[in-house]
């Protein structure tokens, strides 16, 4: 390994000096696994960083012709945000029968793991993580970004536990609106995605669809955080019987100890009318999501997503030429074309 990494100790290298290396990354152990990809912690040899690696089988997911059409999507939506509460894609590295996906590493692990730990969360915790979550589906719904797989499995916590939304796979892009237009959205989508458990009635009723659909999976992480459960189960799993739940309302049970406001909210992200749904315009203003945030506006945060030649750090670009052996050219073309 490079001298850049002398800074590591020496356990932390034990543990990928005998790993596969793709690129600059050696790979450690599995940290997830889905039916295409399985993502493994990741180490750059030359900056020492730890990354989660998601890696795809090009093979295995020509076996799904979704998959293979769109398995370049993520990659392409993720080069076109930035969000302190989206995951960040550092790198792509594709090989002849891989397809790598570099992401940060959210050090703190999924939500799910964190709500069966505690089995459920109190108002104050799902209120912090609800805000963080509207406030980057509300900056993806800017760009014209609707994410369709909004699930606690896909909501990471890093160090401070914060949120990291992940799995762009299922997302699509849609024409926005222009000042004055009375819809938000100018087109719609029609592909039936997503978890079903945590997908809004229009999907599982094969209707056109737009931003409201991540609305209503909003509604249902914030029952999964505060109830440990799911507002809609069908025993056994049916995806028919699931939508017909919604269709006649038959919701589990929301508990009593929830304060008035915190149910208002609640019943309105899950509300079946995508157009009676409330939007995310109204809920930043709701009463429960204001509390103990009065002076604290929730507005999507907005980071330049390709960075102007002004703002390079020229120590950094020095040091990344004379001890990484990068060029001059490929640092910048890299950063102020976000490759």
């Amino acid at each position: 390994l490079p001298p850049s990494v002398v800074h590591v100790s020496r356990e932390e290298l034990k543990r990928f000096l005998k790993c596969k290396r793709v690129g600059n990354y050696l790979l450690g152990k599995t940290i997830g696994e889905g039916s295409f990809a399985k993502v493994k912690q990741g180490f750059h040899v030359l900056t020492g960083e730890k990354v989660a690696v998601k890696i795809i089988d090009k093979k295995q997911a020509l076996e799904d012709r979704y998959v293979s059409k769109n398995m370049r999507r993520e990659a392409r939506i993720l080069q076109m945000v930035r969000h302190p509460h989206i995951i960040s894609l550092l790198e792509v590295v594709e090989t002849e029968n891989r397809y790598y996906l570099v992401f940060e590493l959210a050090g703190g692990g999924d939500l799910m793991d964190y709500i069966c730990y505690r089995k459920r969360l109190g108002e104050t915790e799902v209120r912090k993580f609800i805000r963080q979550i509207i406030s980057a589906v509300q900056y993806l719904h800017q760009g014209g970004i609707i994410h369709r797989d909004l699930k606690v499995e896909n909501l990471l916590l890093d160090e401070e536990y914060n949120i990291r939304i992940i799995d762009f796979g299922l997302s699509n892009t849609v024409s926005v609106a222009k000042p004055g237009d009375l819809s938000p959205i100018k087109d719609y989508c029609k592909t039936q995605c997503g978890s079903p458990a945590y997908a809004a009635p229009e999907i599982l009723g094969h209707q056109l669809y737009g931003t409201k659909v991540d609305v209503w999976s909003i509604g249902v992480n914030m029952y999964a955080m505060l109830t440990g459960k799911l507002p809609y189960t069908a025993e056994p799993f049916n995806i028919v019987t699931l939508y017909n739940k919604m269709v006649r309302g038959e919701m589990n049970a929301v508990p009593d100890r929830l304060s008035p406001s915190c149910r208002d909210l609640l019943m309105r992200f899950l509300t079946f009318d995508p157009d009676e749904r409330i939007s995310l315009d109204e809920a930043i203003n709701h009463v429960w999501l204001k509390k103990g945030y009065e002076d604290d506006e929730l507005t999507p945060v907005v980071f330049p997503n390709h960075l102007r030649l002004i703002y390079l750090n020229m120590d950094i670009l020095n040091h990344m030429v004379e001890k990484m052996n990068f060029t001059e050219k490929d640092i910048i073309d890299g950063v102020t074309n976000n490759k």
